[in-house]
């Protein structure tokens, strides 16, 4: 969004009633103004919310409701809607009233991950409901965005036409991101100093296989003493992870640092020499490419992960990366072993290599560019700057 606005599109952002850590109902963030839109509450709102697809049925109707009141006053020239499909039926229903276009995003599919936190199962009716719903709002709206190649191709084989589809990658403000040295009060606190630090930062969700990583890290402890991990995060994983560590007595070896605070990140990114992403082969990661190791190439870190379609894609765009076979123990062990032997310059100079991948392919002002583009499409314009868009 910031960046979009940096690019002279005017925005608004409307967020949907799962949202809930608010007290306002407006508020400005970066020279954005948000509108937040209020869960239903009366006594049968909240007996209707207990009902899987009435639930979303009337979170939608709340985002349609609260989508008109923002358009009264801005009147956007085009609504942008993120997935899942409640929130694209909400911006196709009133882009349909208001006569404007709708631009749905895809970043993930909801049902895969739903599947990976065993919510659903592949072959459920909840999966094929899902999944329908979704690619009817992709059939319904005006132009679709995903973020990489293999959602590209997902959508294309449901029968989307691949010219209605633009790939807009993720990307990294490169000035948040920038090389630093490693903070020596950090290093004291987490007892890393002198080590190379393996390490990752992140959510800790189930399909990251965080876990499996803790296994291959207690393997290479058994024959080498020169290093340190720092997991930092926390997710649904984050029990088994402490379990993983506490089986194998690796405590004075892997730090479980918990959430760290945003203004903290930076600091914590410079701790770690190479960062690991241990995916488990899913439907999601297959398809999806992963933000976080973007944010490590930009501090110019080392990064490697399992040989899943999204890392592969990620890593063979920037020219940088090593993989193991995912789910391969000894594959993973031995990648490890790998990277702690290389040397330093090695390291450094694959670093920069990453940074120079992510300003010159990854930086928000070279992706936006079809984003841009299929706003000034859909409007009409030449002037890609005219546009003024509700973004949801």
């Amino acid at each position: 969004m910031r960046n979009l606005f940096r690019q002279g599109v005017d925005v608004r952002v409307v967020t949907s009633a799962r949202h809930t850590d608010f007290t306002e109902d407006e508020e400005w963030i970066d020279d954005i103004l948000y509108y937040r839109t209020r869960k239903p509450n009366g006594l049968l709102d909240r007996l209707q919310l207990a009902i899987p697809f009435w639930r979303e049925r009337l979170m939608t109707q709340a985002m349609v409701d609260r989508l008109l009141e923002v358009a009264a006053d801005f009147k956007p020239d085009l609504i942008h809607a993120h997935s899942p499909f409640f929130n694209g039926q909400a911006a196709i229903r009133v882009g349909k009233k208001l006569g404007i276009p709708v631009v749905y995003e895809i970043r993930a599919f909801w049902e895969d991950d739903a599947v990976d936190k065993n919510k659903i199962s592949e072959d459920g009716f909840v999966y094929g409901q899902v999944r329908r719903l979704e690619t009817e709002v992709v059939q319904q709206a005006d132009h679709v965005i995903c973020i990489c190649q293999g959602l590209q191709e997902d959508l294309v084989g449901r029968g989307t036409p691949v010219d209605k589809i633009s790939i807009v990658k993720n990307g990294v403000e490169a000035q948040t991101f920038e090389p630093r040295r490693k903070n020596s009060a950090l290093e004291e606190k987490y007892d890393i100093g002198g080590k190379r630090v393996l390490g990752f930062i992140g959510s800790f969700f189930f399909y990251e296989g965080l876990p499996f990583l803790v296994d291959a890290i207690a393997e290479v402890k058994k024959q080498r003493d020169d290093f340190a991990v720092l997991l930092i995060g926390s997710g649904e994983d984050e029990a088994q992870v402490a379990e993983r560590v506490s089986h194998h007595n690796l405590s004075g070896c892997v730090h479980l640092t918990g959430r760290v605070s945003h203004d903290e990140i930076q600091e914590h990114y410079a701790l770690i020499d190479i960062f690991c992403y241990p995916r488990h082969s899913k439907r999601l990661t297959e398809k999806v490419t992963p933000l976080k190791p973007l944010e490590a190439m930009a501090m110019e870190q080392v990064c490697i992960g399992s040989d899943v379609g999204g890392i592969k894609e990620l890593f063979d765009e920037c020219e940088v990366g090593r993989t193991f076979k995912a789910g391969d123990l000894d594959s993973l062990v031995q990648l490890l072993h790998e990277s702690l032997d290389r040397d330093q310059e090695d390291l450094d100079e694959e670093g920069k290599i990453g940074r120079q991948a992510v300003l010159t392919k990854r930086h928000w002002e070279n992706t936006l560019q079809p984003t841009v583009e299929a706003y000034g499409k859909l409007v009409g314009s030449d002037a890609q700057a005219a546009d003024r868009v509700v973004a949801h």
